[in-house]
């Protein structure tokens, strides 16, 4: 890496490495989605109730979690306002979390989102020799912005998990 400082050189280390462990926790998440999309049909006290209805594709649950739409039918909204959850869908009554400490799984991936765009942020900062000050307060903001941004998705992702490993909660009475 001739003509670099070391800087820049630490740099983008920092931006290849953080890419690099991005990557591979993208095909941690895919291996383990599939795991659980293998056990789909026989999983959770729900499964007579998933095998009558006819089991989503895992694009058509992608699409359901970034519209932040209900992963069992599409048509309820997981977010009733922009930071608080539906405890159940309006449409079919399926229950998003069923259990108390399934807040844990949305703040790791607000953290992780956070974390990520900080140390992309502060690796571009260093790289073109931006002043201490400015790599401190720039790097905060992006960390505290991002993890605010992502929230919804964050939600609406972990429902589409719980749903496909069988952990979301069976609808206990159709809304009105």
């Amino acid at each position: 890496m001739d003509g670099l400082t070391d800087n820049q050189t630490v740099a983008l280390t920092i931006f290849l490495t953080i890419s690099a462990v991005g990557v591979l926790t993208l095909i941690a998440v895919y291996l383990m989605m599939g795991m659980a999309w293998q056990d789909y049909d026989t999983s959770s006290d729900s499964a007579k109730a998933r095998l009558a209805a006819t089991r989503p594709s895992a694009a058509v649950l992608f699409y359901r979690a970034i519209a932040r739409t209900c992963p069992n039918c599409g048509r309820g909204k997981v977010l009733k306002s922009y930071f608080q959850m539906n405890s159940q869908c309006s449409s079919c009554g399926s229950v998003f979390w069923k259990n108390e400490g399934e807040w844990t799984g949305p703040m790791l991936i607000d953290f992780i989102f956070a974390l990520a765009a900080s140390l992309y942020t502060w690796a571009a900062l260093v790289y073109f020799d931006c002043s201490l000050t400015s790599q401190m307060v720039v790097t905060g903001a992006i960390a505290a912005l991002g993890g605010i941004l992502v929230m919804p998705w964050s939600r609406s992702l972990w429902t589409m998990f719980l749903f496909v490993t069988g952990e979301m909660g069976a609808a206990t009475i159709k809304p009105d």
